[in-house]
Order: structure tokens, then C-alpha cells, then sequence
């Protein structure tokens, strides 16, 4: 039976207390029956003190790491799909811009068309394939970042 995902601070949590539980327990079984008088039993409580927060100190390390090991493996992932989704539609859209160059160089050739409209359409192509090569090249991939390469032309207009 797979128990469920602890969110990484529960888990800690959980961890401390259960390590906490058993180690006062069992060491004080242990601490009693070694001590002779008081002041033994004074002196095995400090050490057994001291074991406990450097006992404790390295389980909470290896548990906080493990947990950020694997949220390091998540923000990876995340990225590897954001890149792989923004190669997939830069894939697209260039295809679909490039259609639009072949059905604006047919149209050119007809006598009517109007070169502005052309050249308008060429400039327009070349200005959204630019774009697209400037969002598939953010190394730092944040909501703030991705909306300032998309909307740099808003920003500039206002």
C-alpha cells in the first residue's frame, strides 16, 4: 500500500517528531538502567542531549535535501516542457509564416496587388519570426519574463 505524498514540510515534520518520540524514549530506558546516582544520570542526560541535536540536526538535513533534490528535479522538468512547448509552437507558427510568404509572393505576381500590402506582410512575417526566436531564447523562464518578451511592443506603444 503506497501511502500519500506528504507535502515537504509535513514530512519533516512527521520525521522530527517520530525520531524525537523514539529517542527520548529509549534512550531514557537506557540512560536509567546505565546511571548509578544523579549526578551520572546528569551527565549521560547532557550527552544524550547533545546526540540528540546532532542526531536530529543531520536528519533534518538529509530530509530537507532529499526534499529539495526533488523539487529541483520537478523545476527541471517543468522547464524541459516549457521548452519543448515553445519549440513545438515556434515549429508551427514558422510553418504557417512561411505558407503566408508563399501565398504573399503568389499574390505579388498578380498586377493588382497592391506592394504596400506586401511589403506590410513580409515585414510582419520576419517581426513574428523574430519574436518567436526571442521567447524560445529566455534562459530565465518567469511569468514577469515571458510577458515582457511577448508584450515588449505594448510596453513601447504606451
Amino acid at each position: 500500500m503506497k501511502l500519500p505524498s506528504l507535502k515537504p514540510y509535513w514530512r519533516v515534520t512527521l520525521w522530527y517528531l517520530a525520531f524525537g518520540v523514539a529517542w527520548i524514549f529509549f534512550t531514557d530506558c537506557l540512560v536509567g538502567s546505565v546511571a548509578r546516582d544523579v549526578r551520572a544520570l546528569t551527565g549521560y542526560q547532557t550527552l544524550k542531549g547533545w546526540f540528540f541535536v546532532g542526531l536530529s540536526g543531520l536528519l533534518i538535513f538529509q530530509i530537507t535535501r532529499a526534499a529539495f533534490r526533488r523539487h529541483e528535479a520537478h523545476e527541471r522538468e517543468k522547464m524541459r516542457v516549457y521548452r519543448k512547448t515553445v519549440e513545438g509552437a515556434h515549429h508551427i507558427l514558422l510553418n504557417y509564416l512561411n505558407q503566408m510568404q508563399l501565398v504573399t509572393m503568389e499574390a505579388e505576381r498578380c498586377k493588382d496587388f497592391d506592394a504596400e500590402t506586401a511589403r506590410i506582410a513580409h515585414e510582419v512575417s520576419d517581426e513574428a519570426a523574430a519574436e518567436l526566436m526571442k521567447l524560445a531564447a529566455l534562459e530565465k523562464i518567469t511569468e514577469d519574463e515571458i510577458h515582457a518578451v511577448v508584450y515588449r511592443r505594448t510596453r513601447k506603444a504606451e
